[in-house]
């Protein structure tokens, strides 16, 4: 956090834990138990952070008739940056933490009519989902750790099991080592044919990457 940041918002979640709503320059950013977790758009329609502006493959198209996931909304801004560069696709927003929506309402404005916003576990709503998708976006932190039960085989085949054709999966990963990068790449090939990855930030020893998976 900055000596310029100016805090909106400071509070507790039962399920978040420490919340912040800071703004600098006119960006604002969500920021739990430390950790950014979502930013306001710069006017480009892009945050200037790879691992929100690249969560869309490179010569992905999303048509008028695609549908998105997004599994762990946050405060939105993988559902805006969508929005502003693909149209008012129809967007499923899944966010565990009813006080993370009631923020991203009122502080980042994620009112657009074309974002469903639905408050659920994401390892509940895969469960039950009722539409197959083009994108799905999996950004599922709470401050800098993944929820227990995301990373397992049972919950990538259901992710699996809700691609359309030619689908693909996004997955935002925190690792330390190239061996741990590895490790999960192979994991996640038991279940995708096709399993690729690229960092978006720094390196691979302690850095985020973007897998992607597909079939």
């Amino acid at each position: 956090m900055s000596l310029w940041d100016r805090i909106l918002y400071k509070g507790k979640s039962p399920i978040s834990g420490e919340i912040k709503v800071t703004e600098n320059s006119g960006i604002r950013r969500l920021v739990i138990g430390g950790f950014t977790q979502s930013q306001s758009l710069r006017p480009d329609g892009y945050t200037g952070q790879y691992y929100w502006d690249k969560m869309v493959p490179e010569g992905f198209n999303l048509e008028k008739d695609s549908r998105v996931l997004i599994l762990g909304l946050g405060g939105g801004t993988i559902a805006k940056i969508i929005t502003r560069h693909a149209g008012p696709v129809t967007i499923d927003g899944v966010e565990i933490d009813p006080v993370i929506v009631e923020l991203a309402k009122k502080y980042f404005s994620l009112n657009e009519p074309n974002i469903n916003i639905i408050i659920a576990d994401a390892k509940d709503f895969v469960k039950d989902a009722r539409f197959k998708y083009n994108l799905i976006c999996v950004d599922l932190f709470i401050s800098d750790k993944v929820p227990p039960g995301v990373e397992t085989t049972e919950f990538l085949e259901r992710v699996r099991g809700l691609l359309k054709e030619s689908g693909v999966v996004m997955i935002n990963k925190i690792f330390n080592g190239k061996k741990e990068l590895e490790d999960y790449q192979n994991f996640v090939r038991q279940i995708f044919p096709k399993v690729g990855f690229f960092i978006v930030r720094g390196n691979v020893e302690t850095d985020n990457v973007i897998v992607t998976a597909e079939g």
